[in-house]
């Protein structure tokens, strides 16, 4: 007897709770339908951009939510589908209405504002009941948002998309800046990692061309550093002009310019010496100085001071063959390879 009467009971419920949430279902359904009616003028699309129009628009982000909450037969139906297995069909009806419910408010808003279209349309589905308790009925919040257009008109600090002027998008709420996000830091940060591969291999690389050249009288720094700087200020100023924020640019404009410095460095060196079609060997003469003077007066003195203690140890009047080249770019530069055997025995000499 108690076991029937626990069963009627259930039954009851069960009963109750179907009547009761199929006329819930179907009084929403119908509350839908007629405000989708009465909001049929405006339409949605999941595009992410309109076509070009020849009035220009204004866009404003609108949406709408709604919550969900299912019924105890729709919770039994549920249940018995974790057992056998199939479509939650109960869930999916409840699922179709949060959405629709979802985009009727989003329209209302869009409307409110005096937009006519939306589009990127997307849903964003969240569980608000606690999924711990398997007894709990599913709850469920639908967000629908989109980008809605409006006519643009006024200046636009008037436009009613609320436009806030000098408004930098780079920046996350954690302070930090996405350099990949920004064209301008993307493209300078990319530039930055291959300067330093590009001096790194001529580093690597130095002693495998078949001409190693070097400055006569050391590299023009004097030149170099200016130049770096410039562009490295040129570099900063594009990046402000794209929103990059002070401390970024700050500090990219830091890490670039030694970059640059090393860059121009190498590769001038490797275009004034690809330039030089006439390059050759020239026969040098060490003086009392231990200055090198062409022996046949045309030509650049040289003075090795990076290997002085080889030339100090040599007695005036010796002569070496210098590769001497002189490209487009109009400076003299040496073929350091042409001394290398010298020096390579002179240093393994010694003790």
């Amino acid at each position: 007897m108690e076991i029937l009467l626990k069963l009627g009971v259930f039954l009851v419920l069960a009963v109750i709770g179907f009547w009761r949430g199929r006329r819930n279902e179907l009084a929403h359904l119908k509350q839908i339908e007629e405000e989708e009616k009465a909001l049929a003028d405006v339409l949605i699309f999941a595009s992410r951009r309109p076509p070009r129009l020849a009035h220009p628009m204004d866009p404003l982000l609108v949406c709408g939510s709604v919550v969900v909450g299912s019924d105890f037969f729709r919770l039994l139906i549920a249940s018995l589908r974790k057992v056998v297995g199939g479509n939650y069909r109960s869930y999916e009806n409840m699922l179709e209405r949060a959405r629709r419910h979802a985009l009727v408010r989003m329209k209302q808003a869009a409307r409110d504002q005096g937009a006519r279209m939306i589009f990127n349309v997307r849903f964003s589905t969240s569980r608000i009941s606690d999924s711990r308790r398997g007894a709990e009925a599913a709850q469920v919040e639908v967000l629908a948002y989109g980008t809605a257009y409006i006519p643009a008109t006024g200046t636009v600090a008037q436009s009613r998309a609320q436009h806030r002027p000098n408004l930098a998008i780079t920046e996350h709420e954690s302070g930090q800046t996405d350099l990949m996000k920004n064209p301008a830091s993307r493209w300078w940060v990319l530039g930055w990692f291959a300067g330093v591969f590009y001096c790194l291999g001529e580093l690597v690389t130095d002693a495998f061309w078949q001409h190693a050249w070097r400055y006569i009288g050391g590299a023009p720094w004097a030149l170099l550093l200016p130049a770096a700087g410039v562009l490295a200020v040129l570099l900063a100023v594009n990046g402000r002009r794209r929103q990059l924020g002070w401390g970024v640019t700050i500090f990219l404009t830091v890490l670039t310019a030694p970059v640059l410095a090393f860059t121009l460095y190498f590769g001038l060196l490797r275009i004034n010496g690809a330039t030089a079609f006439d390059a050759a060997p020239r026969t040098y003469v060490l003086q009392k100085d231990f200055s090198l003077k062409p022996q046949d007066g045309r030509g650049p003195t040289v003075r090795f001071d990076d290997y002085m203690d080889y030339w100090g140890m040599q007695k005036p009047g010796m002569t070496a063959d210098v590769l001497i080249a002189r490209g487009w770019l109009g400076f003299d530069q040496y073929d350091i390879n042409s001394l290398r055997d010298r020096y390579r025995a002179y240093y393994q000499s010694r003790p």
